[in-house]
C-alpha cells in the first residue's frame, strides 16, 4: 500500500495520466514494428500482460480502480474508449493507434467501452493479479478518494 495520503493524492491526479508514443519502425515493404520496453517506454517494470478482444460495441470492461497497480492501455487493433475519473474530474481517451498508449496510475477509476468489432485492448501492469488491489464498487471508491484527499 502507498505510504501516506499525500502520496496517494498525487497518484489520484488525472494530470498524471499521459499519452505515450511508442517507438515504431516502419518499412513499406515489411510493415511496422512497435517496441515496448519495460521501464523505458512505460514508467514501470511489466509484471503482467493481458488483452481483451471479441467484445461487442456495447460491452463495458474494467469499471474499477486499483490501489497499487499502474496500467498502460494500447489498442493493438481496432479502437475503443477509455474513460477515467478521480471522482472530481473525468476524461475520455479514444485509443485507435497501435503505436500510442495511455498510462493510468493507481487510484484512477477506469472503464473501457465502445469497442470496434476488430478491437484488441492490450493492458500492461506493474503487478500480478491481486483481488485485494481492486476497488470494484463505485461508492467505496468515492469514499476512499474523499478520505485520501481531505
Amino acid at each position: 500500500m502507498l505510504a501516506n495520503s499525500k502520496e496517494i493524492k498525487v497518484v489520484a491526479d488525472l494530470n498524471k495520466l499521459a499519452w505515450i508514443d511508442l517507438v515504431t519502425f516502419s518499412d513499406p515493404a515489411r510493415g511496422s514494428l512497435t517496441v515496448v520496453q519495460s521501464g523505458q517506454d512505460i514508467p514501470f517494470s511489466i509484471a503482467r500482460i493481458f488483452y481483451i478482444y471479441g467484445s461487442p460495441k456495447e460491452c463495458e470492461r474494467g469499471a474499477h480502480a486499483h490501489r497499487e497497480a499502474e496500467q498502460v492501455f494500447i489498442a493493438v487493433s481496432g479502437s475503443f474508449s477509455l474513460d477515467v475519473t478521480n471522482v472530481h474530474k473525468s476524461n475520455t481517451y479514444t485509443l485507435k493507434e497501435p503505436n500510442r498508449a495511455v498510462y493510468v496510475p493507481p487510484f484512477i477509476w477506469a472503464r473501457v467501452h465502445n469497442f470496434t468489432s476488430d478491437a484488441v485492448c492490450l493492458v500492461l501492469t506493474n503487478t500480478g493479479y491481486d483481488p485485494t488491489d481492486y476497488i470494484r464498487d463505485w461508492d467505496e471508491y468515492v469514499s476512499a478518494v474523499e478520505k485520501l484527499t481531505r
